[in-house]
């Protein structure tokens, strides 16, 4: 068992990606905001995800912000000087990063605060209203979090859609962290072999990310693939019908509404069918106004695109 800290690049760098994304020995590790996605209990990762990321060649690049993590990084030192006020307590922000290894278990973490004698306190603000109940992702990112920075209680200070400072404390017994520890182990194990862990079943999009290129050269494939083929032609031919009456019934129903916004049925209130504006960018357009701008700011992306081939 090993843990251990390392500096803290400037956060959301893409130095502090690749220092999550692998260690100092090209070793793949998990970072603790992506630990719910080992037990598929993510919001927005899937065990597909974070499989196809660590058998990348390349660590993640840097996104521009969405309004959620811009609302959290303006808001996160003003959430913990709120709660150092309201607490008195001294709260520093590290800049310094958590780490433990233990066999293939290998983990990261960057904690929002930390008292003096070594509490971890995270911050989140949230559009929701807090239940008193940790998400499972929340859960299993303090779970982590009290692994790396060897400790059995996180601290979590909760800014909700009331605009109410929550207090909640999460104790972490053994037993979860070594649940996690062995998970995160069997992960990565398996991610080391270059191999998919069975828990990440693969999207069609992890799958092109995966093999995003492809080479002028053909494989054989196995006698199963015909079934495959066929129920992927029977896929598109059952969607295609599928849109075809959706686009019937709305007709129906359109013809019904005329010019009225709501629709009601028994007194309530079933269809709604409003007019709404969308501003969109006239590229066309601004091809033919502006040729030589418009080609400086294009770039040609690559994707494959996969297709049966069946005889009629």
């Amino acid at each position: 068992m090993n843990r251990y800290t390392i500096n803290k690049p400037e956060h959301g760098s893409q130095e502090w990606l690749e220092v999550r994304w692998r260690n100092a020995e090209g070793l793949s590790r998990i970072a603790a905001s992506s630990a719910a996605a080992v037990h598929n209990e993510h919001e927005y990762m899937t065990p597909g995800d974070l499989a196809v990321e660590l058998l990348a060649d390349e660590a993640p690049q840097p996104k521009p912000a969405n309004a959620a993590m811009e609302r959290g990084n303006r808001l996160e030192p003003v959430l913990i000087q709120w709660t150092s006020d309201l607490e008195d307590i001294a709260l520093l922000t590290p800049d310094i990063m958590y780490c433990f290894e233990n066999g293939d278990a290998r983990m990261i973490a960057t904690l929002d605060a930390i008292t003096s004698d070594g509490i971890p306190f995270e911050i989140k603000t949230t559009k929701k209203r807090w239940e008193g109940v940790l998400p499972r992702q929340w859960y299993w990112q303090g779970v982590q979090q009290s692994i790396c920075a060897g400790t059995n209680q996180i601290e979590w200070r909760i800014f909700d859609s009331d605009l109410e400072l929550h207090q909640y404390t999460q104790i972490i017994t053994s037993d979860e962290q070594q649940i996690h520890i062995s998970a995160v182990d069997e992960f990565l194990n398996l991610i080391e072999q270059g191999l998919v862990p069975e828990v990440a079943k693969l999207s069609y999009d992890n799958v092109s990310d995966l093999y995003n290129k492809s080479s002028s050269t053909q494989t054989i494939l196995p006698p199963t693939a015909i079934e495959i083929v066929n129920q992927l032609e029977q896929a598109k031919k059952a969607k295609k019908e599928l849109d075809e009456l959706e686009s019937k019934l709305k007709a129906e129903l359109g013809l019904m509404m005329k010019e009225a916004e709501e629709g009601i049925l028994n007194g309530d209130i079933v269809v709604t069918w409003k007019t709404q504006t969308r501003n969109v960018f006239d590229s066309s357009r601004f091809d033919k106004d502006h040729p030589v701008l418009s080609k400086k700011y294009r770039k040609d992306t690559e994707f494959r695109v996969l297709k049966t081939k069946v005889r009629r």
